[in-house]
Formats: structure tokens, C-alpha cells, sequence
């Protein structure tokens, strides 16, 4: 059986449910959040995790940063993207008081420089797209503009003994996904 993982980005009040099947389902999840994960719900148009619910996620999950502010690290300068990437760490460990050692850019968008910045800082680097990633999202770039579901099953035709599956819990809202990954769950894991 292939191995899965998940990792949700963000903050969206959500998560929870997120949460709630990854225990359900006893899978290994990464929630990567934003220092200001409120601001960034506000200014997309959902609603943000509270701080308790962020406490108890983080009470039973790992955290990685997103950086501070959620945005792209290629548009600013080597200054600003080094803060953004080294401080949400810092900030992040004091409010979850636990190691934040994985770091997500914003749509993935890095480079070879900022890599060696964000590997110097944490342990692992998580992009979009590529390798064993499959985003859930119906059509998303990240899976060559395919259904998630069809991405996995390459992925799994493959040979490859690992996936992580990642997405905004947002997005599983706007296109209703839920009773589709609860089935894929239910299928492709024991509960």
C-alpha cells in the first residue's frame, strides 16, 4: 500500500475539519500557516482559523511556516523575503511553543537562492507541484490540469511507495470536495 501524507496551507477556519479526518484517518499532516493567517482569510474572502482552534490543531499536528505575510518570496527583495522566510519561523515557535522546522513559499514560488535561504532555516521545503505532490483540486497546474484523483492514480501506476497530498481547505470548500476525500480516504486508508 502507498504511503500518504497531507499538508493543508493557510489557516482557513477549516482546518479543523481538515483536522478532524486526518485523526480519522490517522494521517500525517502538516498545517503550513501564515504568521498573519487572519489577514490573509480576510483579504481572500473566508474565514480564518481562531487562535484556539489553531492551538488545538497544533496540539495534535505539526505547524510549518508560510511566512509572515503570505507573499510571494521571487517579487521581493533578498532582504524582505529573508525575514519573511526566518522570522515566521521565530514567530510561529513562540506562539505554538513547538520546533517549526518545514517551510512552504506561497504558490511555491522560490528559487536556488532563496532554497539555500529557507534549507538553512528548516529541515524540509514543501513546493506545489512535482516530484510526489498531488494538490486536491479538480483541475489545478500543480497536477498538469488534472483531477487529483487521476494525478494520484500516475502517481500510484508509478511505483511510487510515498504521496503527499496537500491543498487549502478553502478550495475544498468552493468546490465542495469533502465527501470526495472522505471517499478517497476511506478507500485508499484504514480508519
Amino acid at each position: 500500500m502507498i504511503n500518504l501524507s497531507l499538508s493543508i496551507d493557510d489557516g482557513c477556519a477549516s482546518d479543523v475539519r481538515v483536522a478532524e479526518l486526518a485523526e480519522k484517518y490517522e494521517i500525517s499532516t502538516v498545517f503550513y500557516w501564515p504568521v498573519e493567517w487572519h489577514s490573509l482569510a480576510y483579504d481572500k474572502g473566508y474565514l480564518p482559523l481562531t487562535f484556539d482552534e489553531a492551538w488545538e490543531i497544533a496540539s495534535k499536528h505539526e505547524i510549518g511556516s508560510h511566512t509572515i505575510t503570505h507573499r510571494h518570496l521571487t517579487s521581493l527583495s533578498i532582504d524582505e523575503a529573508t525575514e519573511e522566510i526566518r522570522d515566521s519561523q521565530t514567530i510561529l515557535e513562540r506562539i505554538f511553543r513547538q520546533p517549526i522546522d518545514k517551510f512552504c513559499p506561497p504558490r511555491g514560488y522560490t528559487n536556488t537562492l532563496l532554497n539555500s535561504i529557507i534549507l538553512k532555516n528548516y529541515k524540509e521545503l514543501r513546493l506545489t507541484k512535482g516530484g510526489n505532490l498531488v494538490h486536491i483540486h479538480p483541475d489545478s497546474g500543480a497536477n498538469g490540469n488534472i483531477d487529483w484523483r487521476k494525478r494520484f492514480g500516475v502517481l500510484k501506476d508509478s511505483g511510487i511507495k510515498s504521496v503527499e497530498l496537500w491543498g487549502h481547505s478553502w478550495e475544498w470548500d468552493k468546490f465542495n470536495l469533502w465527501e470526495d476525500i472522505e471517499e478517497f480516504f476511506s478507500e485508499n486508508l484504514h480508519s
